[in-house]
């Protein structure tokens, strides 16, 4: 820190004029690449007012708040009057990405220095730094939080990326903070003892930490007792999931080998990414679950792996039958549809909104039919042909002792669903909206389409309740698809069980 010291826990930094214009004039823009500001619109007789300027500071502040900090700074050329202003931005941002991506990690280091001497608003809503992180650079980031926690940062977000030449932890001092409402953490280790006093954090996101093990988050609960959401990615070391936090209602866990996870409050559950092993759930008071993963499983197609898949997916559809709304994804469709071509259903279900996440190749159509036959009581239907989960997909060979299974996938076709027509009839009885998400819902290809037309067309047919068919896209189709108009009409033509329904289609 060559232009102030710190000690004792507190700063002390002289702002000189010339301080000033070494920092944020041409000098900054040379060394960090950035651009010249365009000041051939300022006011003068001959042009004119310049309205932007005639602004209130605290509208001006807002506008530079939503800038990146290094393009904040560069508009302390355009006049006087703009020459602090960056100074009071209440989000301070550096990004390795925005403008050092051709400089060293150092150079950064430097510009963040002298970025939190200068700035001079007392209190800081968001701090957020993403760079290329090396051991040798812990003293400064310990300084960085804390002089934001001295400024009652509210949030902040670390993603410091390494090299495993060293993982940055979070200093002690960091453990204590009355103000922080919201961490997220990426490639950042935790205190495995520390004490933990975050009596005001609300939202907690944890990311590559592979020493954070089930004693140490259980530490950390228990000094977050008003905390409502958390996220756990890729923390290796977790096994068990134990909390009994009245405030925690939103649950994240993605790409962990948690085996089990007890929570009695959280009201939502997501499982997302990959993971190696099956797990034990108790979420009595869950009403939204999303599974978005898939099973990492080392001989993928083998027969123990389609038992492990299918066993798996049957229990926690078992457990999570009582849920308002479930969000599934393509690799669990898949496995769905191993079940259903072995004559193996999915257990009756209550859930009123259901959302899929498909691609609608002809592998998701049994997984597909599985899961709406056993939705006795869905109400909503959302197909979001954006959202896919993974690029696995479930693998079908008669070499793996599957020859039936594979000689009925192969027999699948875009009129499948003609032979679900009476089979869903029950199950859409209580159905009022289907909504379908996509950017080319006339879709890649004519066959996806096809095979999506055929299940709208048994919807229409059989949904007596039905109110509206919501299409939303925002692009033209591609080539080998079908086009809107034909798309329209064809929907158009199905007969329609419910004479209100309407089919409407958006284009964003």
């Amino acid at each position: 820190m060559e232009d102030g010291s710190y000690s004792g826990g507190s700063w002390s930094y002289s702002s000189s004029s010339s301080d000033y214009d070494s920092f944020s004039s041409r000098s900054v823009r040379r060394r960090y690449d950035l651009p010249t500001p365009d000041c051939s619109h300022r006011p003068n007789s001959n042009r004119e007012e310049d309205r932007i300027s005639d602004l209130p500071d605290l509208i001006l502040i807002q506008i530079l708040s939503s800038l990146p900090l290094t393009d904040a700074i560069v508009t302390a050329r355009l006049s006087k009057r703009w020459r602090f202003l960056w100074k009071m931005v209440p989000n301070l941002a550096f990004s390795h990405s925005d403008h050092y991506s051709k400089r060293r990690p150092s150079d950064m280091i430097s510009f963040i220095d002298k970025a939190l001497l200068l700035h001079e608003r007392s209190a800081i809503n968001k701090f957020s730094v993403e760079f290329d992180y090396r051991p040798k650079f812990q003293s400064a980031v310990d300084v960085w939080l804390h002089v934001v926690s001295e400024k009652n940062v509210e949030e902040i977000y670390l993603d410091l990326q390494q090299d495993w030449s060293g993982r940055y932890k979070l200093p002690k001092h960091s453990y204590t903070n009355s103000s922080l409402v919201k961490l997220t953490l990426r490639d950042c280790g935790m205190q495995p003892n520390a004490v933990v006093s975050w009596p005001s954090l609300k939202t907690l996101s944890i990311s590559y930490d592979g020493e954070l093990n089930d004693n140490s988050i259980a530490n950390i609960l228990s000094g977050c007792p008003v905390l409502e959401s958390l996220e756990l990615r890729k923390c290796g070391d977790l096994s068990r999931l134990n909390t009994m936090s009245a405030s925690l209602k939103k649950l994240t866990i993605r790409s962990c080998d948690i085996r089990q996870i007890s929570a009695p409050k959280v009201e939502s559950l997501s499982i997302l990414g990959s993971t190696e092993k099956t797990m034990s759930l108790d979420f009595p008071s869950l009403l939204h679950a999303t599974l978005n993963f898939e099973l990492r499983i080392e001989k993928i197609g083998s027969k123990d792996s389609y038992i492990r898949s299918g066993k798996l997916m049957t229990y926690l559809l078992e457990t999570l039958n009582g849920v308002d709304e479930l969000t599934i994804g393509n690799w669990c469709i898949q496995v769905l549809s191993v079940l259903e071509v072995q004559n193996l259903t999915c257990p009756t279900t209550t859930w009123k909104r259901l959302i899929l996440n498909a691609r609608f190749s002809r592998w998701d159509l049994p997984g597909i039919a599985n899961l709406l036959r056993s939705s006795v009581s869905l109400e909503t239907l959302v197909i979001n042909l954006n959202q896919q989960s993974g690029r696995r997909e479930i693998v079908l060979r008669e070499e793996d002792g599957y020859k039936k299974l594979y000689q009925l996938y192969e027999k699948l076709d875009d009129k499948y669903w003609n032979s679900q027509d009476g089979a869903l009839v029950n199950s859409l009885q209580s159905l009022k909206t289907v909504k379908i998400i996509d950017d080319n819902v006339y879709h890649r290809y004519a066959r996806h389409c096809e095979r999506l037309l055929g299940l709208l067309q048994v919807i229409l047919k059989n949904a007596r309740m039905l109110e509206k068919v919501v299409i939303c896209t925002s692009k033209s189709p591609n080539h080998g698809s079908l086009n809107n108009m034909e798309v329209a009409q064809r929907l158009l033509s199905f007969p329609k069980a419910s004479p209100t329904a309407v089919i409407l289609f958006y284009k964003s």
